[in-house]
């Protein structure tokens, strides 16, 4: 059986009672009013991801929130005492300065309103945390590339993608 509908229904619920965007879209009434926030790695490697997260924004009409997740260098094991974190730190900021660069340069940030939070931690917890934080929109996170050191990451930390979906707080696009 198929059904269709008319785009001027005005029936309770039907699109003309949603808000519209400049564009006149329609806007889903049960979207958070936070930013669009989007999981970046490398500039090189969150092409479409970014790209995608970018179009939502500029659909929505939200802010782009770009989170990069770095891991801890060292595990944290009971007995064990840790490279204290500011003897890391210069490095981190030069690479945080490096994926700005590269962000900026890529062209796929122009004429879009965003931020980039950095912090450190599991990838998905992070992700998380900060979406909840912020209220997100919309939460876009790639799927990793195939290969064993692929394998060997999630095995370890998991799937970044799955546990953002698992989390049913908000709307999460997954692109490949």
């Amino acid at each position: 059986m198929t059904s269709t509908g008319s785009s001027s229904d005005s029936s309770a619920g039907g699109p003309m009672n949603r808000p519209l965007n400049s564009h006149r879209l329609p806007i889903p009434p049960d979207l958070a009013a936070g930013p669009v926030v989007v999981g970046v790695d490398e500039a090189t490697t969150c092409g479409r991801p970014l790209r995608a997260a970018v179009f939502l924004s500029l659909a929505l009409e939200r802010p782009l929130v770009l989170v990069h997740v770095r891991r801890r260098s060292m595990p944290v094991i009971e007995g064990y005492v840790p490279v204290p974190e500011e003897s890391v730190m210069g490095e981190q900021v030069d690479a945080d300065e490096h994926l700005v660069a590269s962000l900026r340069g890529s062209q796929d940030l122009a004429g879009i309103t965003w931020e980039l939070v950095t912090t450190m931690g599991e990838a998905a917890a992070e992700l998380a945390r900060i979406a909840e934080e912020r209220q997100a929109a919309c939460v876009v996170v790639g799927k990793r590339h195939k290969g064993f050191a692929e394998l060997v990451h999630r095995i370890a930390s998991g799937s970044v993608s799955r546990a953002m979906v698992a989390a049913h707080k908000w709307p999460v696009l997954v692109v490949p």
